[in-house]
C-alpha cells in the first residue's frame, strides 16, 4: 500500500536550504559510481546503448551510486518498450482494420502514452529533466571552459 502525502525531503538538502529542524538524521549513503550492469539487460541492444549513454550522462552529474543499478535497468527497460512501441504504432497508425471490416484504435497509442509517463517519472528520479535538475544537490563542481575562466579572472 502506498503511503500518503509528500516523499521525505533529504536532510542534505534540508541543510542547504536552510529548513532542517531538530537532530541531524543519519542517512544512509552510497558510494559513487557505474553500478554493473543486469544480465537481463544485455540481450536487448536498445537496452545496452541506453545504459551507457545513461551512465555516462549521471556520472557527470554526480548522481550515479553503486546502488542505482536497478532503477537504471527499469529506466532502460521502459525506454526499450517504449521505442519498440512508437515503431509499431508508426508502422500500423493511429487506427486498424479489423477482421469485420470495421476499425478501431491502435492497442499501441495507449500502451505507449503509459510507457512515456513511466519514462518521464524515471527521468525526473535522476535529476534527467529541467525542473527535476533544479532540485538536485551535487558535490561535483561543474568544469568551466577556457574562455570563462578568463573572464571570471580578468573581470
Amino acid at each position: 500500500m502506498a503511503k500518503a502525502g509528500r516523499r521525505p525531503k533529504p536532510t542534505a538538502l534540508k541543510l542547504l536550504d536552510g529548513t532542517q529542524r531538530g537532530p541531524i538524521k543519519s542517512e544512509p549513503g552510497l558510494a559513487p559510481g557505474v553500478p554493473p550492469m543486469p544480465d537481463r539487460l544485455k540481450s536487448d541492444q536498445v537496452c545496452v546503448e541506453k545504459w551507457h549513454e545513461f551512465a555516462d550522462i549521471l556520472t557527470r552529474m554526480g548522481v550515479l551510486t553503486l546502488g542505482d543499478g536497478e532503477a537504471l535497468a527499469t529506466l532502460c527497460e521502459v525506454h526499450s518498450a517504449e521505442q519498440s512501441c512508437l515503431l509499431q504504432f508508426r508502422a500500423g497508425g493511429a487506427v486498424i482494420h479489423t477482421d469485420l471490416g470495421g476499425v478501431k484504435p491502435n492497442p499501441a497509442g495507449p500502451l505507449y502514452r503509459s510507457l512515456v509517463s513511466q519514462k518521464a517519472a524515471l527521468l525526473s528520479e535522476f535529476g534527467l529533466t529541467p525542473s527535476s535538475r533544479t532540485k538536485l544537490a551535487t558535490k561535483v563542481e561543474v568544469q568551466k571552459d577556457e574562455l570563462e575562466a578568463f573572464f571570471t579572472a580578468h573581470g
